[in-house]
């Protein structure tokens, strides 16, 4: 019995001793590191538990192991038009780029963050503009339907979202959601097996667990993106959910005031382009782009 406390004891002091190794490695702060050293050698298991639970971020080891989009040629073609695409805009924006010149050349510094010219551009006010117009949009689509969003719910706007995307699905239409797993926690249970057993593939943002949920919870996604085959795109910051709507109720309904995008031309591209890095961040089901994703 003693030998076995004793090699017990060995074992506890060589995981402390790996535990410590990757604090060092990977805690950038040295006061942090330091923090979680002394706390991991002399709180036993205790210290080991919280630095798991607290100290690593899990989503940025995720990040950096999962290429978001593939090394492929036509997905180096695709950031290399949206890097061009942004050039041309600054060249040809004329004055109003050229005056507001120091925030160009910052958004140019990341090609992620492109400047895209020639779009038609419709502006959606309120959910009761919105909508109509995404729901028509959802219906006429022929080739694929890409959605993503912090909240949904599943009240009268999101079964009417709900069935639209159902109906496409059946129609042999690729169809794409991604919900955020705490913003949108209400539909887990229901809307989104309804959806699944339709023919929708649903996959949610950094799924939420309860070992690490306070290392989760400060990385949620708060997108609303709508891409109707790679021409179309909806962004803006209306959620999916009937309290964006106003109607006749009176003066106790609470009044809603936000704002919404319809976007046709180049600027669809970067849309698409922020819902494949999401998805491939989200699922093993790898996009590759292809033409009918990014439209020329």
């Amino acid at each position: 019995m003693f030998h076995g406390i004793i090699i017990d004891e060995i074992i506890y002091i060589l995981i402390v001793i790996l535990v410590c190794i990757r604090i060092i490695y990977d805690t950038h702060a040295n006061s942090k590191a330091l923090a979680y050293l002394l706390f991991v050698i002399f709180v036993p298991f205790i210290g080991i538990f919280v630095y798991f639970s607290f100290g690593v971020n899990y989503r940025k080891r995720k990040l950096y192991k999962k290429k978001l989009i593939s090394d492929s040629i036509l997905a180096k073609k695709v950031v290399d038009d949206l890097y061009q695409e942004s050039k041309r805009a600054f060249e040809e924006g004329g004055k109003l780029l050229q005056d507001n010149k120091e925030l160009t050349v910052m958004l140019l510094k990341d090609t992620r963050s492109p400047l895209t010219m020639n779009n038609r551009v419709t502006l959606l006010k309120n959910g009761e503009n919105k909508f109509p117009e995404v729901l028509k949009a959802i219906k006429e689509a022929k080739h694929h339907v890409h959605i993503e969003y912090y909240i949904y719910e599943d009240d009268d706007i999101g079964k009417a979202v709900e069935n639209a995307l159902a109906e496409k699905a059946k129609e042999g239409v690729s169809v794409r959601f991604i919900y955020d797993d705490f913003g949108s926690r209400s539909i887990r249970r229901h809307l989104v097996p309804r959806l699944k057993a339709a023919g929708v593939k649903t996959t949610p943002f950094y799924r939420v667990r309860f070992w690490a949920f306070a290392n989760r919870l400060n990385y949620r996604n708060h997108r609303k993106i709508v891409v109707i085959d790679g021409t179309i795109g909806f962004v803006g910051g209306i959620n999916v959910s009937s309290r964006y709507v106003n109607n006749d109720a009176g003066e106790k309904q609470l009044y809603w005031r936000d704002t919404h995008l319809r976007i046709e031309g180049p600027g669809v591209q970067y849309l698409q382009y922020l819902f494949v890095n999401d998805w491939n961040f989200c699922t093993d089901d790898i996009l590759l782009p292809d033409e009918y994703f990014f439209q020329n």
